[in-house]
């Protein structure tokens, strides 16, 4: 059974872009917006598995057969058709009540809605781990992503003069054209805000980076990143500025625990690996959908419209969750 990625024309990657994929050089993520998130979850997927299992890509909804896409893709009120078997990559959006299925990008999302599967989200593309020739200084911390996704508190210019009193440290935004480069980077903060909110739609990405960075993360309180490592061994956590000055000087003046949360984020990061990510796709695509789909398409009438006349109100429920 072949698997259709489906993603309007206008959000197909540039002839430049897609030239580089045939050419296996994965370009950099665009930053924002519909067409970065297709390109992040639809089209590099389906560059990665069209030699390893049945898809296609396609920029017409089939009408029928198994199709995995973007719910933001489609109309509010859309509802799979009959013949249609539709897995929903909820990315930073919310579910859509007409699928069957949803992929999330966070694992601790799962509890909370039925009929999902967690795929983490791709790595940083040509991601520069840091250079271990800095060994165990702390001079350049810095938030990988755009500046309205810092916690406010820490998006200003006196917070980073404060920062470099206290800590001896620079503390900057790392650039867009950048991500990628954690080469001169002693600690990555990924704080969104000091709240108690779980942001379940958001993913671990920047933990798995830093991992894969061998870069110290200081993270906020995201559900996320609590699902995927342990607070105080893989990541630290700070729930105030001063507590990021605290931690940063911690770090600082303990380089044996800078180690040790370098290594046992080193160890973690194996199942956020680009190969790592890849067979978790295959496996879904050649195994689980497929089987997905046709216990679905064994479903009596009744059973069917039984599920469609819920699945609203348990999306609503899902809805309602503040993340």
């Amino acid at each position: 059974m072949t698997i259709s990625f489906y993603m309007p024309e206008s959000c197909l990657p540039s002839p430049d872009r897609r030239a580089a994929w045939e050419q296996n050089r994965v370009p950099a993520l665009l930053s924002g917006g519909k067409p970065a998130c297709a390109q992040a979850w639809l089209y590099q997927t389906w560059v990665e598995l069209r030699d390893l299992a049945p898809v296609e890509l396609v920029t017409s909804l089939p009408d029928a057969g198994t199709i995995v896409t973007l719910g933001n893709f489609l109309a509010p009120d859309f509802r799979a058709k009959p013949g249609q078997f539709l897995a929903d990559v909820v990315a930073d959006f919310v579910p859509h009540p007409g699928a069957q299925f949803h992929i999330v990008q966070n694992r601790a999302h799962l509890c909370r809605l039925p009929d999902s599967a967690f795929i983490p989200h791709w790595p940083q593309p040509n991601l520069v781990p840091r250079d271990p020739r800095r060994g165990d200084r702390i001079e350049n911390v810095a938030f990988f992503g755009d500046r309205p996704n810092l916690a406010p508190e820490l998006a200003t210019d006196a917070f980073a003069a404060d920062f470099h009193r206290a800590t001896g440290a620079a503390f900057f935004v790392r650039e867009a054209a950048r991500w990628h480069d954690y080469s001169d980077v002693d600690v990555a903060i990924a704080i969104r805000d000091f709240t108690a909110a779980q942001h379940l739609r958001k993913p671990p990405t920047k933990l798995s980076n830093a991992w894969l960075a061998k870069v110290p993360l200081i993270a906020g309180r995201d559900s996320a990143f609590a699902a995927e490592g342990k607070s105080g061994r893989d990541f630290l956590t700070a729930r105030s500025p001063a507590d990021v000055i605290r931690l940063v000087n911690q770090l600082k003046d303990n380089p044996t625990l800078r180690r040790q949360i370098v290594s046992a984020g080193e160890k973690k990061s194996a199942v956020f690996t680009r190969d790592a990510i890849r067979e978790t796709w295959r496996s879904l695509c050649a195994g689980f959908l497929p089987e997905a789909a046709a216990r679905w398409h064994k479903k009596s009438p009744t059973a069917q419209n039984l599920f469609w006349l819920t699945r609203k109100s348990v999306l609503f429920l899902d809805r309602t969750i503040r993340s």
